[in-house]
């Protein structure tokens, strides 16, 4: 890799973390006020109360974390009354992790203040397309 290549890919490498790390303290008070941390909030905010309850294995494989982890975690959401873990319904072998009235509220509130108060939240729409488009895109370029 040239010079010059990875000096850019470093400066994207560090954008990318600042916007996520500005994120985060934006979404401060609300995880303060729900007891979440960053990584519990990105399990919250992944159960869409829109779409069928994610099994543990996909909420595994969508936060990057293990089966382990994701347990831990949906122990934590549980103890605070955010989400439930049912049988799924078309796989009795496989849990399914649903989110409970106080977690879609939750929920909500991360999903409004990251919508307003992250430091994407007033980019253009087409920039912001083309940001998800080369992000999105990146990890299938994976060697």
């Amino acid at each position: 890799m040239g010079d010059e290549r990875r000096q850019k890919l470093s400066e994207a490498l560090f954008a990318a973390y600042d916007v996520v790390a500005r994120t985060n303290d934006a979404l401060e008070p609300a995880l303060a006020e729900f007891g979440l941390t960053a990584v519990t909030a990105h399990l919250l905010w992944l159960i869409d109360p829109d779409a069928p309850a994610p099994s543990m294995r996909t909420a595994a494989e969508r936060t990057h974390c293990t089966p382990q982890n994701v347990t831990f975690m949906c122990h934590q959401l549980e103890a605070k009354g955010l989400v439930t873990r049912k049988p799924s319904p078309t796989d009795l072998r496989q849990r399914v992790i649903e989110l409970t009235p106080e977690g879609r509220a939750a929920r909500d509130a991360i999903v409004e203040l990251a919508s307003t108060s992250s430091p994407l939240a007033n980019i253009d729409e087409s920039d912001l397309a083309r940001i998800a488009e080369l992000l999105g895109n990146a990890p299938s370029r994976l060697a």
